[in-house]
């Protein structure tokens, strides 16, 4: 029984699974059918031609009756509120039809009419028309905007042959460096070339006396501010001339009440005359932006040459020149590595006497370089520049020589600078040196400047941007920085492997240091002291070599080397053999170090023992030399404690007491002099102030103080070192 149920059930589903089949079968064509008639859809346009609506990869498309896809405007997204669902196909006709790219929904946006008069406008969808023919961008030679600021024009130009060019790029008419801002120049030229009016005024008032549409401020008249005193009025207008010559313009007027746009009226030339429509339009805001505004909301604020991130850190010959105090405040280069000899971690040098001596603060010079990388702008206050608008921006003065008057640029400060342009394949091309003038620090605490920018070797004129920027102050901190701003608080930067001698002097103890690195490597600059030796006396009968390397060959003919820290043995054809019972331990330094239990046999009759501390070498005649193994580093120990000392801060004197205080030598705590290998030296001295601050000069410039305990230890770690005790660089004292 239960058999025969299974095998009726498997019937029934067979039965189904066939039945099912069936079915797919048939439906599969209806479906395909409904498929294609859902994303396939016809849109009849208004002289009757049909174009296809296709729904191709994931939107709807808008194609002729052949099959190619329609030309579509997405400019027009910026007048509608849902414009990233629309496309806006132009037909043959002229019709603009806007399609819903996600259902397909085709609707007319607007007609184009003849418009050779205005009675044979052609109404479409909403009343939508273009007040001209639509003028797309390629097509547009010129744009001129004239208004009560003044006027500008931006056109196509050629640079190199100083001519109109319909093949080039825009550029401002006047201003052909200034950049400007695409985004915003296209609502310019989308205003000005696709005139979408979905408003015109119905018997529009016209003033019998001029025949001017004054109501609608469409016309030249007197007006009363309100001051209630009399101006003279006089509209706005936009002139745009496409590549073939012909001239459209748009007189702009008065705002509507509703303040929800601007009347509007067309002008035709034929030839020089101008032949005003009669008729009136309203058009959105963005027309009264563009018309009304003036020139600078297009540029670009720009005040140097656009810097690579590769090499903005790398200005030459900059400088800082306060006005106020005609001096200058700064100076200083990027040094190139191969050109920084001796100090390989100092990116800078000052190029100002007064700073020689002093270490530059990478960082923050760095910090500074940064905004000309990328400054930090509130806009551009004036392109162009009169005489006079420079003067009240602070950037220039007039001359009186009797009766002629003369311009002059003239700022509180002005900074100078070189900068190297590369091409693309990193190839040097020149360098430019930069002149900005700055303005005093404005009510918002911004700043305002203007730039020159000459070919550094021939001093030729090579860009003008010609325009005011206003930059935010913090962009400009550093203009009022103090001097010490500028500097490492660290003063002491020559690596060991590079100094020849170190001298300690006070005015009753004095040690001198040699340093003898020849057989390290030191090619290229390499900062090698791996093998370096120091001789050391002192004014207390100290002498001391320190202990490098040696080298002793035993009675097998082994050749055995010692160094501050390892001992190895090798046979005469170089194999490195094992030390038997040689093992590690720890100096006096708390370095591990390799020793051997046994004393060492050599060739010559001598015996040289190597502990932790001492290499003890023994002559056949029983005397004994005795080296301290851990010297040089202890060395390293006393120079680090030079190296890692500091300014405490800044300490202002006048001329006249810093020389009566280097006069005295009662205050005078030390002298400390640093020759390097390339017989350069450097002089530190240390007076004292107080008890708690003692007066630093390096090379005789002063303007700071250290702590005195860290001057007293200079001359402990010296004593130190002689006694060879433990050194703590970062101890007090």
């Amino acid at each position: 029984m239960i058999k025969e149920q299974k095998k009726s059930l498997l019937r029934r589903r067979k039965i189904y699974t066939i039945i099912a089949a069936v079915l797919v079968i048939v439906l599969i064509p209806t479906l395909i059918t409904i498929t294609y008639l859902s994303r396939h859809k016809n849109f009849e346009d208004i002289d009757g031609t049909v174009y296809k609506i296709k729904y191709v990869d994931g939107i709807y498309e808008m194609y002729d009756k052949d099959g190619n896809p329609l030309e579509y405007d997405e400019s027009l997204r910026l007048q509608v509120s849902a414009g990233e669902m629309y496309r806006f196909y132009i037909t043959k006709a002229g019709t603009v039809v806007k399609l819903d790219i996600e259902t397909g929904t085709a609707e007319i946006f607007a007609v184009v009419d003849d418009l050779n008069t205005v009675e044979s406008e052609q109404l479409g969808y909403n009343a939508n028309l273009l007040i001209f023919p639509k003028v797309e961008k390629a097509r547009i030679r010129s744009i001129e905007v004239v208004n009560d600021k003044g006027s500008y024009t931006f056109y196509r130009y050629n640079l190199e042959l100083e001519k109109i060019d319909d093949s080039c790029d825009f550029t401002i008419k006047g201003s052909p460096y200034a950049p400007f801002d695409e985004e915003t120049f296209s609502n310019l030229y989308l205003g000005a070339g696709y005139t979408l009016t979905n408003q015109k005024v119905e018997d529009p008032i016209k003033d019998e006396e001029s025949g001017e549409y004054l109501e609608y401020g469409l016309g030249k008249e007197i007006r009363i501010n309100e001051n209630g005193e009399e101006y003279e009025y006089t509209p706005a207008y936009v002139t745009l001339t496409d590549t073939s010559g012909n001239k459209h313009r748009l007189i702009v007027g008065d705002k509507l009440v509703t303040g929800t746009g601007y009347y509007v009226q067309y002008v035709s030339f034929d030839g020089d005359t101008e032949i005003k429509r009669d008729a009136v339009y309203v058009l959105d805001d963005d027309i009264g932006i563009t018309a009304k505004g003036t020139v600078e909301m297009y540029v670009t604020p720009i005040v140097n040459y656009p810097m690579s991130i590769n090499n903005y850190l790398q200005l030459k010959n900059f400088k800082v020149y306060n006005e106020k105090t005609d001096t200058t405040d700064i100076a200083f280069s990027y040094l190139a590595s191969e050109d920084r000899g001796l100090y390989n971690a100092v990116t800078y040098a000052f190029d100002l006497d007064r700073y020689d001596g002093y270490i530059p603060n990478s960082d923050r010079i760095q910090d500074v370089l940064y905004y000309f990388y990328q400054m930090d702008f509130v806009g551009v206050k004036k392109l162009a520049p009169s005489g006079e608008e420079l003067v009240q921006y602070g950037l220039g003065k007039f001359n009186t020589d009797g009766d002629d008057e003369s311009f002059a640029f003239s700022s509180a400060y002005q900074i100078v600078f070189d900068y190297e342009v590369y091409d693309d394949n990193n190839k040097y091309v020149q360098t430019l040196k930069h002149l900005i003038y700055i303005s005093e620090k404005n009510n918002e605490g911004n700043y305002f400047a203007y730039s020159l920018i000459y070919d550094s070797e021939t001093l030729e004129p090579m860009y003008s941007y010609d325009m005011i920027v206003e930059i935010k102050g913090h962009c400009f901190n550093f203009l009022e920085w103090h001097p010490s701003y500028w500097i490492e608080n660290r003063y002491f930067a020559i690596n060991i492997a590079h100094c020849k001698t170190i001298r300690f002097e006070t005015n009753d103890y004095w040690a001198n240091f040699t340093l003898d690195n020849s057989l390290s490597d030191t090619t290229s600059n390499q900062l090698s002291s791996t093998y370096i030796q120091i001789h050391g006396e002192d004014s207390l009968g100290n002498n001391v070599d320190t202990f490098s390397a040696l080298q002793v060959t035993d009675k097998s003919g082994n050749i055995w080397t010692v160094t501050q820290t390892g001992l190895t043995a090798t046979n005469a054809n170089g194999t490195e053999l094992t030390i038997t019972n040689a093992y590690y331990t720890y100096n006096i330094l708390g370095m591990q170090v390799k020793v051997a239990p046994e004393y060492i046999p050599c060739a010559d009759g001598s015996r040289v023992e190597v502990s932790a501390n001492e290499v003890v070498i023994t002559d056949p005649n029983g005397n004994k030399t005795t080296y301290v193994r851990y010297a040089t580093d202890l060395f390293r120990l006393l120079h680090r404690t030079l190296t890692t000392s500091t300014f405490e801060n800044y300490y202002i004197l006048t001329e006249e007491e810093e020389n009566a205080l280097i006069a005295d030598t009662s205050k005078l705590l030390l002298t400390l002099t640093v020759t390097d290998i390339n017989g350069e030296t450097t002089e530190y001295k240390f007076y004292s102030l107080t008890s708690q601050k003692a007066y630093i000069t390096v090379n005789g410039n002063g303007g700071f103080y250290v702590l005195p305990t860290r001057v007293e230890k200079f001359i402990s770690d010296t004593h130190k070192f002689f006694n060879f005790e433990v050194i703590d660089p970062d101890a007090k004292n």
